[in-house]
């Protein structure tokens, strides 16, 4: 499904993607600087194949997408994936697709809009992440809202020939609600 609006701080929200901003995804992901951690980036990126991941995402059931907004631009995505309604968690992801926006702390208010979604509107009880360690902006960003390192696993990331840890970390709706009563 694609989430509701979300107002945030400092120009930040969440907001609904739309088919252009699923067009705009191949040119994010053709720059090295931005796209050095993100996981398999080799694809079909044809304008059709966006109109299908655009209606696919509108579609899913066990996911909710957003792009990033500043200033109402839309910058890059964030959401959950592979809900899992039982369980009541989800994998979280979030994507910067512009490289001078990096440091800004975007990020982290996007990160604190869908966690708080999470909580308070998908009733979830977990929300983890799966981020190369040596992303250190992804990992503060997730850790300054309260995601907390559950484990490492050693060299399992490539990127040319260098090889990554990759860090999961996870917050719980409790400490959430703990740490966030506004």
């Amino acid at each position: 499904m694609l989430g509701p609006r979300l107002a945030g701080r400092d120009g930040v929200a969440l907001a609904p993607p739309t088919l252009e901003d699923f067009k705009r995804y191949p040119v994010w992901a053709a720059q090295p600087e931005i796209t050095y951690f993100w996981g398999p980036r080799a694809g079909k990126w044809t304008e059709t194949s966006a109109e299908e991941r655009f209606k696919e995402s509108a579609k899913e059931e066990h996911g909710v997408h957003w792009a990033i907004q500043l200033d109402d631009r839309s910058i890059g995505f964030s959401g959950i994936d592979g809900i899992d309604w039982i369980r009541r968690q989800g994998e979280s992801y979030i994507i910067i697709g512009e490289h001078g926006l990096h440091g800004r702390g975007i990020a982290s208010e996007a990160v604190r809009l869908r966690t708080q979604f999470a909580f308070r509107e998908l009733n979830l009880h977990r929300v983890y992440n799966w981020i190369v360690y040596d992303n250190i902006g992804s990992r503060k960003a997730n850790e300054k809202i309260g995601y907390r390192e559950q484990g490492r696993i050693p060299g399992v990331f490539r990127r040319g020939l260098r090889r990554h840890d990759l860090w999961l970390g996870e917050i719980l709706r409790s400490d959430w609600e703990r740490d966030h009563r506004d």
